[in-house]
């Protein structure tokens, strides 16, 4: 069996109290998290912080969550964290096509915390298969 993944999450979200929202709920369930609201500055702190999960807007200053995924699937250290596209668009960004894409997840906005939380319980159970 493997050994747990460290509870580690990188949030990319440009909306401040989204982005405040979802890191204090992640705190207060035990993960250590880093936040940011533009693709670059998201790109630099996973590369530092090396995160187990990336949770990630589709619609970011400065970039793309696609495009930010793809950068992470090419880097040899980061290529395998788990990866969540959440996103408001419901034009051309389904959960199917975020899965065709590489992600390992998907979140619909609006969401409730509890899904949100089910949606990062469940990437770290798949993690660990």
């Amino acid at each position: 069996m493997k050994p747990p993944l460290p509870k580690t999450i990188l949030i990319m979200e440009d909306d401040t109290g989204l982005l405040t929202t979802l890191e204090t709920t992640l705190e207060m369930s035990g993960y250590e998290v880093r936040t940011c609201g533009d693709a670059e500055e998201g790109l630099k702190l996973a590369e530092a912080f090396k995160p187990t999960l990336v949770v990630c807007d589709v619609h970011l200053d400065l970039g793309d969550g696609r495009a930010v995924l793809a950068r992470l699937r090419e880097n040899e250290t980061l290529r395998d964290c788990q990866f969540v596209l959440m996103t408001g668009d419901w034009v051309g960004a389904s959960q199917r096509a975020s899965v065709d894409i590489g992600a390992d997840g998907y979140l619909a906005k609006p969401f409730s915390i509890a899904e949100f939380l089910a949606c990062v319980e469940a990437r770290f159970e798949q993690a660990n298969l």
